[in-house]
């Protein structure tokens, strides 16, 4: 530039065309900066009327916010059963701050952007000065260029003017309505006020009204409590008659210790008795002595409600009970004479199909009289191959089960025996018994009377998968379903077991 200044000081017939026509040039650039300069004052005046507006729009949103505050402080004051509404309003107000600080961010934003772009105009001028000697046709273009980018400027720049007042109404327009919702709400609770006491004088009305029905029930109740204890009387009296009758009736079950012969030949021995060969009224008979027993007055009754089941009992298949001792010693439980135990006729050999089946049918029908006994079911909850006897006909076994009258009574007065739980299903430990619990017990039952082997619980399907009869397995895998409902019947076991035989 001081080159071309230097040169500007001679005559213009001394200067070269091409000079003449460079100076011309820079006195057009000069005259565009000029004119930019001019649009960068004004572009900055109407940003700080936009700031100005911004400013005088938050002075109002505070001074609007401050009565807001105190309105609100008001009207926590006057109701306190209105702070939910109150925390509705201030947080509708918080909205409004965070979008107005939203908004300056954006206007902050746009102006440093305004400013990033008025510096790098100013850098590309600089830069086009430096080069319009050698590249004035690229300065060319590039001026074409700039003068583009200051359109599309100027358009972004009233848009966002644009954009910005319609915020501003937008906003003015969303605080009317927040004054408009403001005394709304108060209007709504100075007319909730008035219900609610509308309601307190009938609040009032009903607890007068209510005192009156109390008073007249506490009259009733002391005629009734009086009434009651009459009747209560003459209740105690009644027991009293009841108890002495029940004393002096006696069961006929019940077997003196004296008529009863025990010898020494021990015929099995199970977790919570002995079983000896005895005598009584003549007859050879099996003597079960229950050992270890709490002979509370509890287990006493109860001991004497099982045997009174048991004694009703009567089934080809069930073992005949006789009778039981009833005096202050250990129970003796007297029942007929068997050959040998199912588990002992398996110690000694394998069972053909057709024996096994018969036994089975036996065990099944036994169960199955239990399940039906009325008013309610008998669950045996000990069925195994030492409570199935045997006795024979010609060459055939026959089974009957046993323990059935004082499997129910050794399970609620002594610890489960560690040898039957091998048999038990997995909700016998459990309160929720049904009859369903003894089909599972038929299950292992079953699958030791073909594979001869005492049950596992660990190895259990590896043992039903030790059986060779496909129908046998079939009926097993049902009987040992987790889920007891899944279980089939005795009755539906009978059928199957009825039609093979």
């Amino acid at each position: 530039m001081e080159d071309l200044r230097g040169a500007s000081v001679q005559t213009r017939g001394d200067l070269p065309r091409p000079s003449r026509e460079i100076q011309q040039h820079e006195a057009n650039l000069e005259r565009q900066l000029r004119e930019m300069r001019q649009r960068e004052e004004n572009l900055q005046s109407q940003l700080r009327e936009t700031q100005q507006r911004e400013e005088n729009t938050q002075r109002q949103l505070m001074e609007m916010q401050q009565n807001s505050q105190r309105q609100l402080r008001e009207m926590q004051q006057r109701e306190e059963n209105l702070q939910r509404q109150l925390r509705e309003t201030q947080q509708r107000e918080e909205n409004l701050q965070r979008h107005l600080r939203e908004m300056q961010q954006n206007s902050q934003s746009q102006l440093r952007e305004t400013q990033q772009r008025e510096e790098n105009l100013q850098r590309h001028l600089r830069e086009m000065q430096q080069n319009s000697q050698s590249q004035l046709r690229e300065t060319q273009q590039r001026e074409e260029n700039l003068q583009r980018h200051l359109r599309e400027m100027q358009q972004n720049l009233q848009r966002q003017l644009r954009e910005t007042q319609q915020r501003e109404e937008n906003l003015q327009r969303h605080l009317r309505e927040m004054q408009q919702n403001s005394q709304s709400q108060l209007r709504e609770t100075q007319q909730r006020e008035e219900n609610l006491e509308s309601q307190l004088r009938e609040m009032r009305q009903r607890f007068e009204n209510s005192q009156q029905r109390v008073s007249t029930l506490e009259r009733q109740l002391r005629d009734k409590d009086q009434e009651v204890n009459e009747l209560v009387l003459s209740l105690s009296l009644a027991q009293q008659t009841i108890s002495e009758q029940h004393q002096q009736e006696t069961c006929d079950w019940v077997i003196s210790r004296d008529e009863i012969q025990m010898t020494n030949k021990c015929l099995g021995r199970g977790g919570w008795g002995s079983v000896y060969e005895g005598v009584y009224c003549g007859c050879t008979v099996a003597v079960k002595q229950i050992h270890d027993l709490i002979l509370s007055p509890h287990n006493i009754r109860l001991f004497e409600r099982e045997m009174n089941i048991a004694f009703k009992c009567r089934h080809p298949h069930l073992l005949q009970f006789i009778g039981a001792t009833n005096d202050e010693g250990n129970p003796l439980f007297v029942t007929e004479l068997m050959e040998k135990s199912l588990r002992a006729l398996l110690e000694q050999r394998q069972l053909s199909e057709i024996e096994i089946r018969v036994i089975l049918l036996d065990v099944a029908r036994a169960i199955n009289y239990l399940h039906q006994k009325k008013p309610e079911p008998i669950i045996h909850r000990d069925v195994s191959s030492a409570n199935v006897l045997l006795w024979r006909q010609g060459d055939q076994w026959w089974g009957k089960v046993s323990d059935y009258g004082t499997a129910n009574f050794m399970q609620q007065t002594m610890t489960v025996a560690p040898g039957a739980m091998i048999y038990c299903a997995p909700e016998a430990l459990t309160s929720n018994q049904t009859v369903k619990v003894d089909v599972y017990s038929f299950g292992v039952l079953l699958c030791e009377m073909c594979v001869r082997e005492l049950p596992d619980p660990r190895r259990r399907e590896q043992q039903v998968l030790l059986m060779t009869n496909h129908v046998l397995r079939g009926l097993v895998r049902r009987c040992l379903q987790i889920d007891p409902e899944a279980r089939p019947t005795m009755q539906r076991i009978i059928d199957e077991l009825s039609g093979s035989v």
